[in-house]
C-alpha cells in the first residue's frame, strides 16, 4: 500500500480528518502539507503522477470524494482528498 493509499484509507475512516480536509478545500499543496504534517510521506508531484496514471474515476471512487478534494492511488480522491 502506498502512502497515498494509506492516507486515503485513513481519511475514509476518520471523520475528524475529513472535516479538516474540507476546510483545506481543493488546494493540493495545502492538502499534501496537511498529510505530511500527519506523518504521511508523499509529494504533490507524486499525487499528480498517480492521477495521470489513473484515468477516469469509477463510481465507487467518486462516492469517496470528501469535500470536493481527491487524493488516492491512481487518482486524486480523498483526502480530497477523503
Amino acid at each position: 500500500m502506498t502512502e497515498i493509499e494509506r492516507f486515503n484509507q485513513d481519511v475514509r475512516e476518520n471523520k475528524e480528518m475529513q472535516q479538516e480536509i474540507k476546510s483545506i478545500g481543493s488546494d493540493l499543496d495545502k492538502l499534501v502539507a496537511y498529510a505530511n504534517a500527519k506523518g504521511y510521506k508523499f509529494t504533490v508531484a507524486g499525487v499528480e503522477a498517480r492521477a495521470k496514471q489513473g484515468g477516469e474515476l469509477s463510481e465507487d471512487q467518486l462516492d469517496n470524494v470528501a469535500g470536493g478534494v481527491l487524493v488516492a492511488s491512481g487518482n486524486i480522491q480523498v483526502v480530497a482528498i477523503f
